[in-house]
């Protein structure tokens, strides 16, 4: 599956990078992503504080000149005028080269059962045993299903994710290497998408955990065990969600949330920061579910 393989960053010195300090690295990604030994971009001093407050597997920076001197020593350095830029052409090459993950004939258990009108890819796919694919479904490439899940009808796993951005001044929908990791017992139900990762990880979904009809969930979510998203519900990127977490119908959750275990999102909710362990939140933007009600009630009562 995905390649540990390790690249010294001034192997692309000749997509325009000047090389301050080498550094062997694994993937590009951003300052928040999960993948170790990574390349990040670093556009100005406000990146490098937030850098400096998420040093974790950082193995080195893409950054304008005016910024070299503000990044440690112990991470490599290279000088961009577009780090941005830099960062999707050292992605996009490095996926062209086939750096990130190893290619196999798809493995689907003789147990599992695959409607004759599902799609699954014939390479890079894993099925386990028990596990029914239903009719419409699409499982894409560098797709992992473990054993006794049910995908329902027009689901797609492994959609490309939503990641959009310039390479030489023309916007497009950029390179992607990630994949999508589904545990045991898994209800997936119908017209759901489920993205892949821009970089080499997988969007996860743990074991038990059930999605209803409608949902998307987005590239580098990390879904927990025994976790329940309802009908009409929408995970932006690198949402996590953590076990026996509940994701009320219609609700959306902003990139880089994190849902407690245990907690709760009311319906239609918006939430647009951390939810702590086992509290219940509602509205737009989502506050405690308490003080929501009550702000209902005081609402109401000056309507009268």
């Amino acid at each position: 599956m995905f390649s540990p393989k390790l690249t010294p960053l001034s192997a692309y010195s000749e997509l325009g990078i000047e090389i301050v300090r080498d550094c062997d690295f694994y993937s590009v990604g951003k300052i928040p992503t999960r993948v170790d030994r990574r390349v990040v971009p670093v556009g100005s001093a406000k990146f490098v504080r937030e850098l400096l407050s998420n040093p974790s597997g950082v193995a080195g920076v893409l950054c304008p000149a005016e910024v070299v001197s503000l990044i440690p020593d112990e991470i490599g350095c290279a000088i961009s005028d577009d780090p941005m830029g830099s960062f999707y052409k050292i992605h996009a090459e490095r996926i062209r080269e086939g750096g990130y993950w190893n290619s196999f004939p798809s493995r689907i258990d003789a147990s599992a059962k695959i409607h004759p009108k599902a799609y699954v890819s014939e390479t890079d796919v894993v099925i386990g045993p028990g596990t029914v694919v239903d009719a419409g479904a699409i499982i894409m490439e560098r797709t992992v299903i473990g054993a006794r899940c049910y995908v329902g009808p027009n689901t797609v796993v492994g959609t490309k994710a939503y990641e959009i951005g310039k390479i030489d001044g023309v916007q497009q929908l950029l390179p992607q290497s990630g994949g999508v990791l589904v545990g045991d017992d898994v209800s997936i139900l119908s017209g759901v998408t489920i993205a892949i990762s821009m970089f080499p990880l997988f969007t996860q979904i743990g074991n038990r955990s059930s999605i209803d009809n409608l949902c998307h969930i987005a590239h580098d979510c990390v879904v927990g065990e025994d976790v329940k998203i309802t009908a009409g519900a929408t995970l932006s990127g690198r949402v996590t969600l953590e076990d026996r977490s509940y994701i009320g119908p219609g609700s959306t959750i902003s990139n880089g949330v994190t849902v407690g275990a245990g907690a709760k999102v009311i319906i239609g909710s918006v939430v647009i920061e951390d939810v702590a362990e086992k509290l219940s939140v509602s509205g737009s933007f989502a506050v405690s579910h308490r003080d929501h009600l009550r702000a209902v009630a005081k609402m109401r009562r000056k309507v009268r």
